[in-house]
């Protein structure tokens, strides 16, 4: 089985029923905060894929002070296998961040990526996703560990490579403060870029910027 079908019925459960007013008032909180993505919009589909992530692994639901991913974890453990209950325990220990491409490996199989926050560098196994990939990129993404590897979630957002040194500077001033500061940092750079999008005959220094007017 592939990583996506363990992550299946994580979705189905906390998306649909009771929780289906949830995922709303979780997309007007993020959309307010990532900026609002429409269904004609380039990065649609990556920006619901980064919002589903996002929901499922880091944020809270209300009276429970857990994210889905870790109250699945706590109603199932105890009627799945090792290998299930290993695979899920990983789940709970994604990594959402700016990351640097540091190189593809030679058969291009496997990225060395950096995350920009911790400098943390992992081995990422992925042959899904090269083709869209250069050395030297910034990229906001989610890293999953599954079965002993990493692997990449399905949303990304790549920052212009002429902002790079606007995004680390940034980075560096928040790096050591809590992850909702971080958070806060990835959501700010994601907005920016939705709006370089937009208003592509604008400076982008004038989009990446906390004093820009737009």
């Amino acid at each position: 089985m592939n990583m996506q079908s363990y992550l299946d019925p994580l979705i189905q459960e906390f998306t649909t029923g009771p929780y289906y007013k949830e995922v709303f008032d979780a997309k007007e909180e993020y959309f307010e905060k990532a900026g609002i993505v429409y269904e004609d919009d380039i990065e649609y589909e990556q920006r619901m894929s980064i919002f589903m992530d996002w929901y499922l692994f880091d944020r809270d639901l209300p009276k429970v002070d857990l994210p889905p991913i870790k109250i699945f974890f706590q109603k199932n453990k105890k009627n799945w296998s090792d290998e299930e209950r290993k695979i899920y325990k990983d789940f709970c220990e994604t990594q959402y961040s700016i990351f640097k491409l540091n190189r593809l490996s030679w058969n291009k199989k496997t990225f060395i990526v950096e995350d920009l926050f911790s400098k943390k560098k992992y081995r990422v196994n992925d042959t899904h996703f090269y083709k869209g990939f250069s050395r030297g990129d910034i990229f906001e993404a989610r890293i999953i560990p599954f079965k002993g590897n990493y692997e990449f979630s399905k949303g990304f957002c790549f920052h212009p490579a002429e902002m790079s040194s606007f995004i680390i500077n940034e980075i560096k001033k928040v790096r050591h403060q809590d992850r909702t500061k971080h958070q806060k940092l990835i959501l700010q750079l994601s907005s920016m870029k939705l709006k370089h999008m937009r208003f592509n005959h604008i400076d982008v220094k004038h989009i990446y910027s906390f004093d820009s007017k737009f």
